[in-house]
């Protein structure tokens, strides 16, 4: 076939492919899980017949040859001379898995097919009943990390002078799980391994969809990397007997490679389309190009009904006016009804990726040495094409983790009374504006001590704030980069890497992930995705001049602004809404980091935005309206701005930002703080009561525990210290004995003490020394139960260490010193020495 032909019907070839291989691997499944049914065979024979004509008509010799020998062995089936076995299928699924990576090279110009002929002997001795195949002669099912893959070597030198060569190995296989399978990796790299182990080549096969020049990239951002290699292993079969077999076909030259072709975002090369009677084909760019101009068209209708508004309103009564709004009004209609049908060609049914997952469990049962059945519901629920793609690898993981960590051995189940093969439930269904996707074992579930022992382990966490951490914050750890419970790596999990890259890649599509999980039942993990990234509604706020977009999705509640529910906490602000103290961010700070003017006024409004369990409140000047919207995405030119995801045209021509929600979250995450919860409250004598007198500095409120204190007096006579500290206010005589009077403010960075008939003097003990230590007022005892106070999360680790907890208290935050911590930081190394003393007149001495 001359290049013209072959450029001009290779694209209806790898489409029948496409439909023909998800049609075979289904039906390949069924054949191993339900015997030689006689409907399955026929069907598996008539595709097999299928492929081998259009690859002969292709002149692709080695697939005809392959599609041969299978029609010839599934003939045997047929006729019940050959009878099905997990050997056979093995070799059956190696043969499928050799033509989807020929369909990948095809789709990117390549044309020349790979060497089979290994393969194609086996089949051709099953097909000519010599016998099942021996163990040796089966290539081990390698479990598929993703579709649209290629295999890819990499050759990498550290840098002689680097002091920490395992380090940047550790580095570097990081970088490269992120971005794929690490199938063999030599030498072995593990967190106890040694600079001298490391101080030659390193060499890795990595199953990736990334690009040789993409993952390059990747690896280069390691630092004293002195060599970086990454080539592509194009002459290797579909799947290698091992990783010994893969090191060897790494190291023979690698065949020319294919031309490069641009990857548009949503390639035919990754759509899957089930067969369906009475379609046409079209391109996909020409389809999305048709969906832009539906967008295009959307946004000059909405400026259109806006400009009629305002004829309306100049020319009320007009004929010609009201003739314009009857036009109008029956343009929007056809819009409207023209952009859900475009959506629409954008929906596919998630069939199209749940399709992929029993033969991925079917082989990660393999791998793990486990009995695993997968059930899938909502199979025709439709979600936008874009998206189809982008959950595919988080759903992968999740799916592994199911199998290798959720899943016990069938042993261990048969011994708790459980049935010996587990099971892992997928359902897809319609929530709103929203699909929701469920993906739930019977396994042994998440232990979440387990979890605290290893974050703290880790040093993801203290052990006094894992002490202060509900169970579900608790599971949420497992999303920390580094988190694994596992006892061991095995070839699917168990490196700390993978959940933190499923929750950052569900948010990054304003995605939300949520763990729900019982010891010795099961773990359900639920996701929430919007159904298409093209149109979303949104909130229009306006702050100042500008008009910002807010997905509603992400809106939990809106409330007017009121200043007497602000509460101070280190000089962040906290709101109060219901019993609840959450973060209070200013929408035109962080646009613009400034204030910008009054942000206080009545008229301000608060929106409580949330991802997940995280919730934020945000202030902006004035509400607009709900209005659905085109996202345009940030042209390169632009760049990076903080908080915004991308644009959108208005009505009015003007051009709105949208809010980055995920961003704003995650920017407020490390200032919030735990309180006590029902789930905290600790019983017995862990739960004590206690006294705890509570005082003003700078119209904040904060407490000492009764216990430290000895003696409350009003504010005495006090003598000033010649070159004392700042913090030092001078000594006060108490029943002869002299004492240091200190200025928490000094230490705190607030305005000077200022003596009023309300000052005091708190006399607490340190060791053999007494200290007095002067504060605004005084307002009240309260008895405090343990499990009310919450560890202070947000300022714990500044250069002020000397707030222990916090208190919640009819609506204020009470913050509770730490007397050890103030004594500390109080007393100077000057009087420690005994400096100042030299400056006291020796009158008031003792």
């Amino acid at each position: 076939m001359s290049e013209f032909q072959m450029e001009v019907y290779i694209g209806v070839f790898v489409d029948e492919l496409s439909e023909q291989l998800l049609l075979l691997d289904k039906s390949l499944l069924e054949l191993e899980e339900n015997g030689s049914s006689p409907e399955t065979i026929q069907t598996i024979f008539r595709i097999a017949h299928t492929l081998k004509g259009s690859s002969a008509a292709m002149g692709f010799d080695k697939l005809k040859e392959m599609m041969h020998k299978l029609e010839n062995i599934f003939d045997q089936l047929r006729n019940g001379k050959l009878q099905v076995s997990t050997e056979l299928m093995n070799v059956l699924f190696q043969s499928i898995d050799y033509v989807k990576h020929q369909r990948e090279l095809f789709l990117k110009g390549t044309y020349e097919e790979q060497p089979a002929e290994h393969l194609i002997e086996v089949l051709d001795r099953i097909s000519r009943g010599d016998g099942k195949p021996v163990e040796s002669e089966v290539i081990k099912p390698v479990v598929s990390a993703m579709p649209d893959t290629e295999l890819l070597t990499i050759r990498i030198l550290i840098e002689p002078t680097s002091e920490m060569k395992a380090v940047r190995a550790m580095l570097v296989l990081r970088e490269l799980q992120e971005s794929g399978d690490v199938i063999s990796t030599q030498p072995a790299i593990t967190a106890e391994s040694q600079d001298e182990e490391l101080s030659g080549p390193l060499q890795f096969i990595v199953k990736s969809r990334l690009g040789a020049n993409e993952l390059q990239a990747n690896i280069n951002q390691v630092s004293q990397l002195a060599e970086v290699m990454v080539s592509p292993i194009l002459h290797a079969p579909a799947v290698l007997s091992s990783p010994e077999e893969i090191s060897s076909v790494a190291q023979e030259p690698a065949m020319k490679k294919a031309a490069p072709v641009s990857k548009p975002v949503l390639s035919a090369a990754k759509e899957t389309a089930a067969p369906v009677s009475h379609t046409v084909r079209v391109d996909v760019h020409r389809l999305e190009h048709l969906i832009n101009l539906v967008g295009e068209l959307l946004i000059d209708n909405t400026r259109l009904v806006d400009v009629k508004k305002r004829l309306h309103d100049k020319f009320k009564g007009d004929g010609d006016v009201q003739l314009l709004e009857d036009i109008t009004h029956h343009l929007g209609k056809i819009v409207s009804n023209m952009r859900d049908g475009m959506m629409k060609t954008r929906m596919i049914p998630i069939e199209q990726l749940f399709s992929r997952f029993p033969r991925l469990i079917r082989d990660l049962s393999q791998t793990a040495n486990k009995e695993i059945a997968l059930t899938i519901e909502g199979k025709e629920t439709e979600l936008d094409r874009t998206l189809i793609e982008e959950i595919s690898d988080p759903l992968i993981h999740i799916l592994r983790n199911a199998a290798d960590h959720g899943l016990e051995s069938p042993d261990e189940r048969e011994a708790v009374g459980k049935p010996r093969k587990g099971q892992i439930f997928m359902k897809a269904a319609h929530e709103e504006n929203s699909i929701v996707i469920t993906v739930q074992d019977d396994g042994r579930g998440i232990d979440p001590e387990r979890i605290r022992l290893k974050a703290v382990s880790k040093g993801f966490i203290s052990e006094e704030e894992s002490r202060h951490m509900t169970e579900k914050e608790i599971i949420s750890l497992i999303f920390h980069s580094g988190m694994s419970t596992a006892e061991k790596v095995t070839e699917l999990s168990g490196r700390g890497v993978g959940m933190d890259i499923v929750r950052t890649h569900i948010e990054k599509l304003n995605g939300i992930i949520d763990i729900e999980t019982k010891i010795g039942i099961g773990t359900t993990i639920t996701l929430k995705l919007p159904l298409t990234l093209a149109i979303i509604r949104s909130l229009l706020v306006r702050q100042q001049q500008r008009t910002i977009a807010v997905p509603l999705s992400n809106i939990i509640e809106i409330f007017r602004y009121n200043e007497s529910d602000i509460q101070l906490l280190h000089g962040q602000e906290m709101y109060h809404v219901r019993g609840e103290i959450l973060p209070l961010l200013r929408l035109n700070t962080l646009l613009s980091g400034s204030q910008g003017g009054d942000e206080r006024g009545n008229k301000k409004s608060i929106l409580m935005i949330g991802m997940a369990e995280k919730r934020v409140c945000l202030v902006v000047d004035q509400l607009i309206a709900n209005q659905e919207i085109v996202i345009k995405s940030l042209d390169d030119i632009v760049g990076h701005i903080p908080y915004i995801t991308g644009t959108t045209i208005l009505g009015d021509g003007l051009v709105a930002l949208i809010l980055d929600v995920s961003a704003v979250i995650q920017m407020s995450s490390s200032g919030q703080v735990r309180f006590g919860t029902k789930e905290r409250v600790l019983k017995g004598k862990n739960n004590a009561k206690k006294e705890m007198v509570t005082l003003y500095l700078d119209s904040q409120c904060y407490g000492f525990h009764l216990e430290h204190v000895q003696e409350i007096v009003a504010m005495p006579a006090i003598t000033k210290v010649a070159g004392a500290e700042s913090n030092v206010i001078g000594l006060m005589n108490i029943r002869d004995e002299l004492i240091f009077v200190y200025d928490l403010r000094a230490s705190m960075g607030l305005p000077p003490f200022p003596v009023s008939n309300y000052s005091r003097v708190l006399i607490v003990r340190n060791k053999e020394q007494s200290i007095g230590i002067a504060v605004d007022s005084l307002t009240q005892i309260v008895a405090v139960y343990d499990h009310e106070l919450a560890q202070d999360i947000v300022h714990r680790k500044e250069s002020f260490m000397s707030i222990q907890s916090i208190y919640k208290k009819d609506g204020r935050l009470i913050q509770v010193f730490d007397l050890d911590g103030i004594l500390t930081q109080l007393q100077t190394n000057s009087l420690e020495s005994g400096d100042m003393y030299e400056n006291i007149p020796r009158t008031h001495r003792r």
